[in-house]
């Protein structure tokens, strides 16, 4: 199994456009709940006046972080050169990705960056665990 990336991004809702997110988010769940069955975690947080979110996206390796970008351009249109989708309604605070992303993430973070949105995080994954590491070890084998 590949080294975990998680992501953590922060965004701001446009004035009177939190209802157009989250209905862009459920479309969003309904997508991934469907075609991405590999993400860990996939969560969002928001402030108590709809102003700002927080998102928690965590995958197990690069191969279902790609998969991943894959289902959010096709069912979407989230494209690492065009994320006109999510800009009518918010945009980029900041983010944060612990691990090693893979190309086509890689290649939206640095849209982002090269729009000026700060990235941090750490690229050194140190060791650790998850629950579904072990569940996934205790399924029997077919």
């Amino acid at each position: 199994m590949g080294e975990p990336i998680v992501y953590l991004s922060t965004w701001k809702i446009k004035d009177g456009k939190f209802e157009d997110y989250r209905r862009f988010y459920g479309r969003m769940l309904d997508a991934i709940r469907t075609h991405d069955l590999g993400v860990l975690a996939f969560y969002a947080f928001g402030n108590e006046d709809g102003t700002e979110i927080t998102n928690v996206h965590v995958f197990p390796e690069e191969t279902t972080l790609e998969r991943h970008m894959a289902v959010i351009a096709e069912q979407m249109g989230l494209l690492p050169e065009d994320l006109t989708a999510m800009s009518a309604f918010m945009e980029p605070v900041g983010v944060q990705v612990y691990g090693m992303p893979s190309s086509t993430a890689a290649a939206m973070d640095q849209s982002l960056i090269d729009a000026g949105v700060p990235f941090t995080g750490k690229r050194n994954y140190l060791g650790g665990f998850s629950l579904a590491d072990q569940r996934a070890d205790a399924a029997p084998s077919s």
